[in-house]
């Protein structure tokens, strides 16, 4: 089995994503902290946690997507998808062909703009009945999705 890893464009859409989110909730912990950096005895040290937190908040939304995208692969052989992913907890999905009743290739506005989608692949009778590979680009995904539903023995859809 060999596994390939997804596109490195990836990282640039977790990163964006991670730091969006880190900054809405920097902003909704920096309205909570107000009435302390308005002023009195605790507005330094309210400061301080707040840019400690943003720091390393930040820090995590840069380092996490690399991890995660050296983690993630994927292996297509004739039997079907295998999907290999985790940092702490490494999990290795695979999809039979023959369990595959649906597929979907989805791209939203920020994947685009990388150049990446979204594989999704819904099985019947199964713990994980929709395993995604994201990071692919549009063009895999969509030779991905076609491969699986071609050599299938026409149970797949």
């Amino acid at each position: 089995m060999r596994f390939e890893a997804v596109h490195p464009g990836t990282v640039a859409v977790w990163r964006v994503q991670s730091l969006v989110a880190i900054a809405v909730a920097l902003l909704a912990l920096a309205a909570l902290f107000a009435p302390l950096l308005a002023g009195g005895a605790l507005a330094m040290a309210a400061l301080i946690a707040w840019l400690v937190a943003l720091l390393v908040l930040a820090a995590l939304g840069w380092w996490l997507p690399e991890a995660w995208y050296r983690r993630l692969r994927y292996c297509l052989d004739e039997r079907g998808l295998s999907v290999e992913r985790g940092l702490l907890w490494r999990h290795r999905i695979t999809v039979p062909r023959v369990r595959v009743q649906h597929s979907d290739v989805s791209q939203g506005p920020l994947q685009r703009i990388f150049g990446v989608a979204t594989l999704r692949l819904y099985t019947a009778g199964s713990r994980f009945t929709v395993t995604t590979l994201p990071g692919l680009e549009h063009d895999t995904a969509l030779a991905l999705r076609e491969r699986l539903l071609r050599e299938g023995d026409g149970d797949a859809v």
